[in-house]
Parts: structure tokens; C-alpha cells; sequence
């Protein structure tokens, strides 16, 4: 699993599948992106839910996920849900609610509440997601030459949210809405910081709401190991303060992912852009970061490269047997910048890896996933499941 909530938060956490039940109807499997942790960042989101077919019941759902992330370390994830239906077209994707724990090895742990609806032939579909966390994470500071002297400190960060969004078919596969995100967060040093460290934000608690706008359009043939279409997102949030020390500030993000057959499903490639803006006074966890949320550049420590701007252009190509497992190549790049005009003369920070895939469910391409990438400063493991974009 999603996409840690900001700076960490934005960790992708996934889940596991759920079979059907009667054997008249098609087997259901959980989308992997329907599982991500609540996070400021807007793309980190509970995702698109389940995959068509199952019958006209509830279909019970227990998952332990596994993780390995950049910040927290190793750790796990129990999802305990349901796959159900507010309508008898079974046509369409069913509808997934669920409760979730995190826990990782350093002392990072959550709770998790989330329910994605889908609702009259699919036309309307609806989100919530409600969350307390308790991070353990290291601040590098803000801008490109903090990430470079790769200096922190260690902070503790606790977050009550409340999110949610409800968008329309307008036309095809396009659909637009509105948004909404309530948080309560605390935030404070948990060791004392020695000289030449990062200055520790003066922002130890903070209440923000955040109405937003969201269009997306998805052409995919799969949700798991797409081979043809595009999905692209875009998510504004309009951030003002109600309590504590941050100000108000924007937060926009745009993604583009592009899915190309080269030898049917067993080779392919995908190619994916993503930005970042976060203009105005934004909270340091507000900020957009290099290695965080559901389409991060992999071989960065998450959080260790932030600042108002940041973009990502990535590409991956994915191979697989006949039977269950898969390889994929992935490279990239990336930027940070605080002003908008920088983005475009910042430095370019490289990545790029190799990764296996181990097919879960034959009759589902959903895959565990075990990368390992480089980036300026060093390697990195990855461990989850559902692929990175």
C-alpha cells in the first residue's frame, strides 16, 4: 500500500483481495489504490475502489499489508472491510467501506476509517475518509540545498482529519466534484536539535479546512496492470487556518499516466508526469516532496526534498510471464522549487531501479511489488502492493 499524510503521510498503503462468494458472478478484488492513508497531500486518496462483477451482497473483506517505507521503516497494515453495492447494476464497480490499523517498526501507528460509494449506474461517486495518526518521521528542512547537506531532526506529528468528495459523470469518463478536508495536528521535536540541524517549524498545532475541486478521467482497461488508456487527475484544495500557526495557502496537483502495449500484457510501458504547487503560507507538511504520495519518485527518502513547487516525469517498463511473475526498469526524474519560475532552471535529481512482481490472484493482475531504487543521495527499498503509478 498508498500512497503519509504529509511527509510521510503520504505513504501508499494497498490492499489485498476478497473473492466472491457464489460462483455465478466473477470473483471481486479490492482496487490496490483504495486503501492509501489519509494525507494533505490531495493525491493520496481512498482511489477507485473495487473491480467490476461480484454479486448483489456483501462481500467480506480481511487484509494484512505488509509495507517497507522510505521514513517508518517496515511495518504492516490490517484492513478489516466490506464490498457491497447501493444499486443492482453489476456492471459497474461495487462500492468498498473499511476500517484499517498501521503500525511500523519505529513507532509510527494510525487508525483508519474510509468508505468509496458508488451510486445510480456509477454517475455519482462519493469518498470519506476519517484518520488519527501518530508519525515518528526526520525533517530535513525546505528547499533543494537542505535535501543536498541531508541534515534532520526528528519529529513527532499527530493528526486528527475528516475528508471527503463527491463528483458527477459530466460526459464518458470524465467526472468533476467538490471537496472537502478538516485537520487538527501537533507537531514537536522529540530530541533536541544540536547546531547546523534544520530549524524546527514553528507550527506545533494547527487547525486547518480546506474546501477543494476535483476533475479526473480514466480510460484504462485495468486498474492493476493497465497496457492501454490514460488517467489524469486534477485536485485544487483552498487551505485557511481556524486555530494555531500556519496561514492560508493553495494546493494544486496535476497528474498525467500513460499506458502503452508493446507485446500485449506481457510487455508494456508507462509514463507518468506529475506537479505540484503549493503557493501562500503552507505548513512545511503542506509542501510538495519528492518520494511521497500515489505517484512518487522512488529512490527518495520521503520528505528529504520539499518546497512550494515540485515536478515528477517517470517511466517504467513492465514485463511478465505466462504465469505469475513480472520485472520492471523505471527511471526518472525530479524537481523542487519555491518559486514557480525556478521549477523550470532547478536541478534535475535522477532516479532509477529494477523491481519484481509476484501476481497475487491469477485471475487479477494485482501484484505484490518489491523495488529497489537509486537517487542522488543513495538506494532505497520498496515493499508493497499495486504498482507505483
Amino acid at each position: 500500500m498508498t500512497r503519509a499524510l504529509v511527509v510521510l503521510l503520504c505513504l501508499t498503503l494497498v490492499s489485498t483481495s476478497v473473492r466472491a462468494q457464489k460462483p455465478v458472478a466473477p470473483p471481486v478484488v479490492v482496487d490496490p489504490t483504495a486503501g492509501n492513508v489519509p494525507s494533505i497531500d490531495p493525491t493520496a486518496d481512498p482511489g477507485d475502489g473495487a473491480n467490476r462483477g461480484g454479486n448483489h451482497g456483501v462481500t467480506p473483506l480481511v487484509a494484512p499489508i505488509p509495507f517497507k517505507n522510505s521514513q517508518i521503516g517496515w511495518g504492516g497494515v490490517l484492513m478489516l472491510g466490506m464490498i457491497h453495492r447501493f444499486d443492482a447494476d453489476t456492471t459497474v464497480k461495487p462500492s468498498t467501506g473499511a476500517v484499517m490499523g498501521l503500525a511500523s517498526e519505529n513507532g509510527t501507528w494510525g487508525v483508519m476509517g474510509l468508505e468509496v460509494a458508488r451510486f445510480h449506474h456509477d454517475t455519482w461517486r462519493v469518498r470519506a475518509v476519517g484518520a488519527y495518526m501518530n508519525l515518528r518521521y526526520d525533517f530535513y528542512g525546505i528547499g533543494i540545498d537542505a535535501g543536498h547537506a541531508g541534515l534532520s531532526v526528528p519529529l513527532d506529528q499527530t493528526l486528527t482529519m475528516a475528508a471527503g468528495a463527491v463528483l458527477r459523470r459530466v460526459v464518458g469518463s470524465l467526472y468533476l466534484g467538490g471537496s472537502f478536508m478538516w485537520l487538527h495536528t501537533t507537531v514537536e521535536l522529540r530530541d533536541s536539535a544540536g547546531p547546523n540541524l534544520p530549524a524546527v517549524p514553528n507550527q506545533s498545532t494547527t487547525d486547518l479546512l480546506a474546501p477543494g475541486l476535483q476533475a479526473e478521467l480514466d480510460t484504462r482497461n485495468d486498474d492493476y496492470w493497465p497496457s492501454l488508456g490514460s488517467l489524469v487527475q486534477l485536485k485544487a484544495n483552498f487551505f485557511t487556518t481556524t486555530g494555531g500557526e500556519s496561514g492560508t495557502f493553495q494546493r494544486y496537483v496535476a497528474v498525467w499516466s500513460w499506458y502503452h502495449a508493446l507485446r500485449g500484457r506481457t510487455l508494456m510501458l508507462a509514463t507518468n508526469i506529475n506537479a505540484c504547487a503549493a503557493p501562500g503560507d503552507a505548513p512545511f507538511y503542506g509542501l510538495c516532496s519528492l518520494g511521497a504520495g500515489r505517484f512518487s519518485l522512488r529512490g527518495y527518502t520521503q520528505g528529504r526534498y520539499r518546497d512550494h513547487y515540485a515536478n515528477v516525469v517517470q517511466a517504467e517498463l513492465r514485463g511478465h510471464t505466462a504465469g505469475r511473475f513480472g520485472a520492471t526498469v523505471f527511471g526518472g526524474f525530479g524537481q523542487v522549487a519555491t518559486g514557480f519560475s525556478d521549477i523550470f532552471d532547478a536541478e534535475l535529481l535522477p532516479a532509477g531501479g529494477v523491481g519484481l512482481r509476484y501476481q497475487l490472484v491469477r485471475k487479477f493482475p494485482m501484484h505484490m511489488r518489491l523495488d529497489y531504487a537509486w537517487g542522488r543521495d543513495g538506494g532505497l527499498l520498496y515493499f508493497s502492493v499495486g504498482e507505483a503509478f
